[in-house]
């Protein structure tokens, strides 16, 4: 999913060579982007996706934490519109 949206090895720290994501494809989340890949909030979700998955293997560094907490807020400032 993150090779679909131009993500893989792009500036995704810890993301390494090798490294396999495997989704759960009866997942809401993952069945909206497979329907819907070419919507605004599909990267977001990809992303968000990712972190929460790299948070159940090990803990995230600084910066990917960061850009975590930024992406949280914005997808809860997403949910009160």
């Amino acid at each position: 999913m993150m090779k679909m949206y131009g993500m893989g090895g792009m500036g995704m720290p810890g993301m390494e060579v090798g490294e396999t994501l495997i989704l759960n494809a009866s997942n809401a989340l993952v069945q909206y982007v497979f329907q819907h890949p070419k919507t605004k909030s599909a990267p977001i979700i990809c992303a968000q996706l990712y972190d929460l998955a790299v948070l159940g293997q090990r803990q995230l560094e600084p910066e990917e934490m960061a850009k975590f907490v930024a992406r949280t807020n914005e997808i809860m400032m997403l949910l009160t519109k």
